[in-house]
């Protein structure tokens, strides 16, 4: 019987210790703070509307985003790629279906989400990479994201445009913020220099005399959006995103004259819910801390009966 009772006193005491010890260290590897998980490899949204339209011509419409964590990253950065590519139509290949194709190769604060630098954009194939500052959130907010609003990326603007809450609701077990962004529309000539941001157009002749042509005028690229971003709670990455977006071409008035794409896209629930299931293993720091706290206090009780058992065998011996 005192075997037995020692056995079960060493064993609580050695159990007691390893637990206060593994809640001493495990602050160092249980990411505990919602910082970008390296883990997480690659994400992808995918935004379509089958009923959108391309050069005023009815197109189905299909924006990807797809985002690589890539080396270097390290406990505080990580270095990231994303690939941005907009489809509209139903011609043979993919190539004949591209509207637009870019690529941001950047490094990010995990934490923040904020760009540490300025990108490395490569927006036409075979031309070199361009520099291109990422302002405020794009892809990833800043860690345990508050009711509030952000500044939020806008790859088509080259800038930030703010995002206000406008919901909570829980997908997947875990607390998933909807943040809403509203783009006026932009004339992006204004904003920097690209091929593409001015075309001469046409206008319709007097149709008495059709045989003389109308005149031509230059036409702005014009960007309009509204955005919801799904954005999960504890590490600020967005998990989905609907968007509204309207593209044109406009007269130095404003007044659209030639539509380039117009669609009313929305993510499919299922791959919602999976990113968010990707990121399962990461828990908020007051969480982190209390399952530390509790491993901790559970290790000190072990310990106390471990030495009162020993405490008592010695007494009676």
């Amino acid at each position: 019987m005192q075997q037995r009772s020692r056995v079960l006193s060493t064993l609580l005491l050695g159990l007691g210790i390893a637990l206060m010890v593994g809640g001493l260290v495990a602050p160092r590897f249980l990411l505990g703070d919602g910082r970008l998980p390296l883990s997480l490899s690659e994400s992808t949204w995918t935004i379509t509307d089958p009923d959108g339209l391309r050069d005023g011509q009815p197109a189905p419409v299909t924006h990807q985003l797809h985002m690589e964590i890539r080396n270097p990253s390290d406990v505080e950065t990580a270095s990231v790629r994303i690939g941005d590519t907009l489809r509209a139509g139903t011609a043979g290949t993919d190539f004949d279906n591209l509207v637009t194709a870019s690529t941001w190769a950047y490094e990010l604060d995990r934490v923040t989400g904020e760009a540490t630098g300025p990108a490395d954009v490569q927006l036409v194939m075979a031309m070199p990479a361009a520099e291109i500052p990422v302002e405020g959130a794009w892809l990833k907010f800043p860690a345990n994201v508050e009711q509030r609003a952000y500044d939020v990326f806008d790859p088509v603007l080259r800038g930030a445009a703010p995002a206000q809450f406008v919901g909570e609701e829980e997908i997947a077990g875990r607390t998933v913020y909807t943040f809403r962004q509203e783009i006026p529309p932009t004339n992006i000539a204004q904003r920097y220099a690209d091929m593409r941001n001015t075309l001469m157009v046409e206008l319709p002749g007097d149709p008495e005399t059709p045989e003389i042509p109308g005149p031509q005028i230059r036409t702005f690229l014009t960007h309009k959006a509204v955005r919801e971003l799904k954005v999960d709670q504890v590490t600020g990455l967005v998990v989905g995103i609907n968007e509204h977006v309207d593209d044109y071409y406009a007269d130095a008035t404003g007044r659209g004259i030639r539509n380039i794409v117009l669609y009313d896209g929305t993510m499919d629930r299922a791959q919602v819910e999976t990113n968010v299931q990707a990121l399962a293993g990461v828990s908020s720091q007051a969480r982190s801390q209390a399952v530390t706290w509790a491993v901790m206090g559970l290790g000190a009780l072990l310990t106390l009966l471990g030495l009162i058992g020993a405490l008592r065998r010695t007494r009676r011996a």
